[in-house]
């Protein structure tokens, strides 16, 4: 599957009948990390609708593959377990299994990226594992690497958005790859 007809990426406040879901998601993906910094499912949630926002930050989005759930990210405040002191983080990112490898993962990073810089954000950060090479072909740079609250080595990475075009709001109907992938 590739990005494109029938992908829509849109506020999580505009479909906060899922936050159930990924709440379940995302916890499920990093529970050792949740676990390890106190965090339950019950305050992940709260922080999901906390995020169902659309114009300021912490916020969140969803990628919908033909109305369905496809995956998620958000812009978070803090990382206390990985670096204090730096914001905002990208964080969240979930694709589902189904749709990883599309560019859905990218089109939500692309989306997010593009909202934090329309909100005056001139660097964003985030913190991974696994998924390095994938956020170095976005254009993201390792800044340092850190043990995430005693848990796992991660990596820090920087953004600069200075370059990072933007579109005010998301378009539900947009008509090619390009203005689907963005908000």
């Amino acid at each position: 599957m590739t990005p494109g007809a029938g992908l829509a990426i849109d506020y999580l406040a505009n479909h906060r009948d899922l936050i159930p879901e990924i709440t379940e998601l995302i916890y499920g993906q990093w529970a050792d990390l949740f676990h390890a910094s106190g965090t339950s499912k019950e305050k992940l949630r709260e922080l999901l609708v906390e995020r169902a926002v659309t114009d300021k930050l912490p916020i969140a989005v969803v990628a919908l593959s033909d109305g369905v759930l496809a995956g998620t990210g958000s812009i978070k405040l803090s990382e206390p377990g990985t670096k204090p002191g730096l914001s905002p983080w990208l964080a969240g990112m979930y694709v589902k299994d189904a749709y990883r490898g599309s560019g859905i993962g990218a089109a939500i990073v692309r989306a997010l990226e593009a909202r934090a810089s329309e909100l005056g954000v001139e660097t964003m950060y985030l913190s991974v594992g696994a998924a390095e090479a994938f956020y170095r072909r976005l254009g993201w740079r390792v800044i340092e690497r850190v043990n995430s609250y005693g848990v796992k080595e991660v990596a820090v990475m920087a953004k600069d958005l200075a370059v990072v075009g933007v579109r005010s709001q998301p378009d539900r109907n947009a008509s090619t790859k390009d203005e689907q992938a963005s908000l």
